[in-house]
């Protein structure tokens, strides 16, 4: 597998917050890990607070996608708080009151990052406006682990034939050392065979079949 290459800059940066939108996390993803470092939020998604930090190898990733919601409680709440502040007529109370609830509303309109690590389900919701660049996130991310899964595919495949490789080996081996032994047991065979079949007079030293009583060229007694 290639070196884990890690890269942070602005394409990796994430808000979170419309009212604090200079406030980033950072997503990123390389040869081997997904990082999450992004800030949680309260008060409908608009104060940052507390932060989420984890590291997901590529092999526990799965089922990555992103997808658009509306949270209808905050845009009501939000579209409230908006006439209320028409309601009071022209001043800078008014004013105020008109922009949190055009942000409370703006804050139901979710954008979330959705990946699935070990079996279990993780979400991460920036604002609306993040969409477009959580969707190259996206992209990057599936390009990454099908790259993950045809390096792991090969690698899997080389070492099943090296292991196929290997017991031929073993098995060759064994078949030629079964040879060599075969063989060997042959020829031991064959010289106890000679030697049973015949012996030699201790007087001329003729060969004479074996069991004979007497030499057969000097006419010796044999024992």
């Amino acid at each position: 597998m290639v070196e884990s290459v890690r890269t942070e800059d602005k394409n990796n940066a994430f808000s979170v917050s419309l009212l604090a939108f200079w406030v980033k996390g950072s997503i990123t993803v390389d040869n081997n890990f997904l990082r999450i470092n992004m800030p949680n939020t309260v008060c409908f998604g608009l104060i940052p607070a507390g932060k989420v930090k984890n590291s997901t190898p590529l092999s526990a990733v799965s089922n990555v996608y992103t997808s658009s919601s509306y949270k209808m409680a905050n845009i009501l709440i939000g579209i409230a708080i908006a006439f209320a502040g028409l309601s009071m007529g022209v001043s800078m109370n008014s004013i105020i009151m008109i922009a949190i609830g055009l942000l409370v509303a703006a804050s139901g309109i979710k954008t979330s990052f959705c990946y699935e690590r070990n079996g279990i389900a993780q979400t991460i919701e920036v604002p609306f406006f993040e969409a477009h660049h959580i969707s190259e996130l996206d992209e990057e991310l599936n390009n990454m682990l099908a790259a993950y899964q045809d390096d792991r595919n090969n690698r899997m495949q080389t070492e099943k034939v090296m292991a196929q490789n290997e017991r031929m080996m073993a098995q060759n081996m064994n078949s030629s050392q079964a040879i060599v032994n075969a063989i060997n047991n042959s020829n031991n065979n064959a010289a106890a065979s000679e030697s049973n079949a015949a012996t030699f007079c201790p007087s001329c030293g003729s060969k004479v079949p074996a069991g004979s009583a007497f030499c057969t060229h000097c006419g010796a007694k044999l024992n």
